[in-house]
């Protein structure tokens, strides 16, 4: 495997991982999960929605490493609109960039691997 192949298999498995994590964060109502969607003025319902949303794209990215690519796909573009939202979130609120900076970098990186994957293909 390419050097190039092992940072998609890297990268893949780590969004997955953190979809898991950051998912079952919110479903397993974590009380900085609860204390931020009440800053955000969110209803509770919607961080049970996006804890499983978030869950479902880290099963579908690291399935996809084991059975159908194309389940990373669906996974990864899963996890890029709860990052679009999370980042649409935060600067609507006034956060700091420091808050920002999490889910635009978890974006950039789904959006690397989506593309690396895309190129491999070809």
């Amino acid at each position: 495997m390419s050097l190039g192949g092992i940072a998609l298999v890297g990268s893949q498995a780590t969004l997955g991982l953190a979809g898991l994590a950051v998912g079952g964060a919110k479903v397993t109502h974590q009380e900085d999960q609860v204390d931020d969607f009440q800053r955000f003025g969110y209803p509770q319902w919607f961080r049970v929605a996006t804890g499983i949303i978030e869950i479902l794209s880290g099963i579908g990215l690291l399935a996809g490493l084991v059975w159908h690519p194309g389940l990373a796909l669906v996974g990864g573009l899963l996890l890029s609109g709860v990052m679009v939202g999370a980042i649409i979130t935060h600067v609507h609120i006034g956060d700091p960039l420091s808050k920002t900076a999490v889910p635009a970098f978890l974006l950039a990186l789904t959006a690397a691997l989506l593309a690396g994957q895309h190129l491999v293909q070809l």
